[in-house]
């Protein structure tokens, strides 16, 4: 059996036109439940949240819960999944408490916005899931082996510095982590465990749901090493494997029952050099906050960007145009956004094709026919703007 703390949140997202009740928290135990594991289940939330976790009681027999009263079921709202979300209700409007101790063998832990749970386990994996002021481990909870699942900003957060040998220092002994994991998105992650560490590759699919991938990946790595005892690097990369499957078809998969994978390996490379040409129309409040976004997620990524907005500016003079090409003719790949059909960002992507210059493009209301003269280049063009931004990120 595996015992999960965590949040149960209402998910909203416009990329891929969704609206689900999950939350780290459920989620979690969703991938446990699909692959036959006992689930304990301690979460926040109101009365609609304890119906819906009723309904899924009903479907999964080895699945209990116990939900502490809080007055909402908090939503998430994403633009799109790179994008910061809006939070419902305000931050500062979410009553917090400290709710009974927890003690059992094995503990999935994820940070909560309603609260915390005091915690005492044998084997414990904690997730803090947020870069702003996250809470240490040894603040509420003990455990004889503790793993740190982190990405990069929460590390830094937490340890506070951004020095790696710093940072270690801080989890292998402020902490007494037996092992800990920072996760890097397109560039997969790093195991750190008594003096090693293990690269753990990401892998290209097809298709990107963020949405949870973190989740997936502390919910199998728990599963693997709590559930099949498996070594930490497997567990690490069996749960990579896992997340790119939740990625491309959101499937809760036990990869480590396959016999090989079916996504190829991304290779990392030095990104921070490379440069993405942003080809989009500026001109209406829509245009610009979508331009605006899509050039912040591409920086957050370590990614220079020229885009003709930001780096150039509104004008008719010749030499603007000049500027633009230059720019173009600089960077190592074109995104370009053809919804509208704008003329400017159809002439920069006939260039980018005429000069032999990699395409990467987003469209939503766009009819592929109407880019039919694009279909010779080295174009690949997607409908979900998550998707399309890691595809140009493994693309470089």
């Amino acid at each position: 059996m595996i015992t999960v703390i965590g949040g149960t949140y209402r998910e909203i997202d416009y990329d891929n036109i969704s609206h689900e009740v999950f939350g780290s928290g459920f989620r979690s135990c969703k991938f446990l439940l699909e692959n036959a594991c006992k689930v304990n289940y301690f979460t926040f939330g109101n009365k609609d949240t304890i119906s819906y976790l009723n309904e899924n009681k009903k479907v999964y027999t080895n699945f209990n819960f116990k939900c502490f009263d809080s007055p909402e079921l908090i939503t998430f709202k994403y633009s799109f999944p790179l994008d910061n979300p809006s939070i419902f209700p305000n931050l500062q409007n979410i009553s917090k408490s400290v709710i009974e101790e927890v003690v059992e063998d094995n503990i999935i832990c994820f940070g909560m916005l309603e609260g915390e749970v005091k915690i005492k386990g044998k084997k414990v994996i904690y997730d803090p899931q947020t870069a702003i002021k996250p809470k240490k481990f040894s603040d509420f909870g003990e455990s004889d082996k503790l793993v740190y699942i982190v990405n990069r900003s929460e590390a830094e957060s937490i340890s506070g510095s951004k020095d790696i040998k710093e940072i270690k220092k801080f989890f292998f002994e402020d902490e007494n982590a037996y092992a800990f994991i920072i996760k890097n998105g397109p560039y997969g992650a790093i195991l750190y465990y008594a003096s090693l560490e293990f690269s753990i590759p990401s892998y290209v699919t097809p298709n990107v749901h963020k949405i949870g991938s973190g989740d997936i990946f502390t919910g199998s790595f728990a599963y693997y090493w709590l559930e099949k005892n498996l070594p930490l690097e497997k567990c690490a990369l069996y749960a990579s494997q896992s997340t790119a499957y939740f990625c491309d078809i959101q499937g809760y998969i036990d990869t480590s029952k396959l016999d090989d994978i079916d996504y190829k390996e991304n290779k990392p490379i030095n990104i921070s050099e490379k440069q993405v040409y942003l080809a989009a129309p500026f001109f209406s409040l829509a245009e610009l906050i979508l331009i605006d976004k899509i050039r912040n997620a591409f920086l957050d990524f370590g990614i220079k960007v020229f885009s003709p907005f930001h780096d150039i500016g509104l004008g008719n003079d010749v030499s603007i145009a000049q500027k633009d090409i230059e720019g173009l003719m600089k960077s190592d790949i074109i995104f370009c956004v053809f919804d509208n059909l704008d003329s400017g960002t159809l002439i920069e992507s006939g260039y980018a094709l005429a000069n032999d210059k990699k395409i990467i493009a987003y469209q939503r209301t766009c009819e592929k026919n109407n880019l039919l003269m694009l279909k010779p280049g080295d174009i690949k063009s997607f409908s979900n703007l998550t998707t399309a931004i890691y595809h140009t990120i493994w693309s470089l």
